[in-house]
């Protein structure tokens, strides 16, 4: 996930919200397993691509309710490494607006995301998701020479990371927002 900063914005803020980015690959399962329901469809609704999978997205009574509080941009936009089979060229996207931070119940889950551990290594249904993450997504290098128990108390550090990291991607791209007062809207792009 990225952030599009508004058109003529200063070079400087510019460059700093470049810096600010997040993998958004496995994230908002993680996050529903946790009963996360807001950050998790900000995030599946901006990887939607091409006419079909927006529509389906705005279908999800979450993604709806925040398109209901906030106003989001829905436009062609190229990506760079999908394309619209309708038309052979950058398909729909959606574009949500840093204001959905401010929604009671994003801003609920993001302070959670920031201060909670939500994976225990002691928790065997934690252990059963960090299994099945590590199934979805491949073994880490830095996992393979371990064992299967150790596999899987590193990984839930990581997971643990990782949605702390969400937290921190929000927030620094909020405190630009309020320290400069610049509209910005979070979407994701391939890589």
């Amino acid at each position: 996930m990225v952030i599009k900063p508004a058109p003529k914005i200063r070079g400087k803020i510019k460059e700093e919200l470049e810096k600010i980015w997040m993998p958004a690959t496995g994230s908002s399962w993680l996050m529903e397993r946790k009963r996360l329901k807001y950050v998790p469809a900000i995030i599946r609704s901006a990887y939607a691509y091409g006419e079909k999978e927006v529509e389906e997205v705005k279908k999800d009574p979450y993604v709806s309710y925040l398109m209901n509080k906030v106003k989001v941009i829905i436009r062609k936009c190229p990506d760079n490494i999908r394309v619209d089979p309708k038309t052979n060229g950058p398909g729909l996207k959606i574009f949500w607006p840093i204001e959905v931070l401010e929604v009671k119940e994003v801003d609920d889950e993001l302070k959670m995301l920031l201060t909670k551990v939500f994976f225990s290594k002691d928790n065997l249904e934690d252990r059963m998701i960090a299994e099945e993450d590590i199934r979805r997504f491949g073994i880490p290098c830095q996992e393979k020479q371990m064992t299967s128990d150790q596999r899987i108390d590193h990984h839930i550090d990581s997971m643990n990371s990782f949605m702390k990291a969400w937290g921190e991607f929000f927030k620094k791209a909020y405190d630009i927002h309020k320290q400069y007062n610049v509209k910005m809207w979070f979407h994701i792009i391939g890589l």
